[in-house]
């Protein structure tokens, strides 16, 4: 049996199956979040009342779908644009005029924890405009490192996964949130603080 993790703040996917995402222009344009293969509202973590601020941990607990208890943290730590360590060409953007930029993340695994899936997919820059774009899933040469886990990652009980997320954004434009949130859960957002 495929035991599924579920955690609202650490990205989770089922655990043999990594989060879907796309890398159509389509689907970047559509102002919802990326779908995960396990979604459903956690049992004991609440939204936070407006968007936290970068550094802040958002804590988490649920059950996984062998009824074994997951818990953590989830924590934005920055959010740099334009990214001077972006190394990719225009072409791997979908914008005609992109602008490279970085958000790197943090999720850590409670010790009583059962182990969590993570993965980019739920991850989305928010704009002023009421839009979002999706985690795109960019990974390999090119990219600030260290990567967050593209396809997938494992953390144990009381181990902490931290990485970079590479977005390209057009040229003009900037989020004013992160967000975190998949298919049939809450999301939570993090402020971006002004340039």
């Amino acid at each position: 049996m495929h035991a599924r993790r579920a955690a609202v703040a650490a990205l989770l996917a089922a655990a043999t199956v990594p989060a879907c995402s796309s890398n159509s222009a389509d689907d970047k344009a559509q102002s919802k979040p990326s779908k995960t293969a396990t979604s459903k509202t956690p049992a004991t973590a609440t939204p936070a009342p407006g968007p936290l601020k970068f550094g802040s941990q958002w804590r988490w607990s649920d059950k996984d779908d062998d009824g074994k208890p997951i818990s953590g943290t989830t924590t934005v730590l920055s959010y740099t644009q334009p990214a001077k360590d972006v190394d990719l060409t225009k072409e791997a953007s979908d914008f005609a005029h992109p602008v490279w930029s970085v958000l790197e993340v943090k999720v850590c695994v409670a010790a009583k924890s059962s182990p969590v899936t993570v993965s980019q997919g739920p991850w989305a820059l928010g704009f002023p405009d009421d839009t979002r774009l999706d985690s795109p899933n960019i990974s390999g040469s090119g990219v600030p490192k260290p990567e967050y886990a593209s396809n997938g990652a494992t953390v144990n009980a009381g181990s902490c996964l931290r990485g970079k997320i590479t977005y390209s954004v057009e040229r003009g434009t900037r989020p004013d949130r992160i967000v975190y949130g998949s298919a049939g859960r809450d999301t939570v957002e993090w402020a971006v603080p002004e340039a």
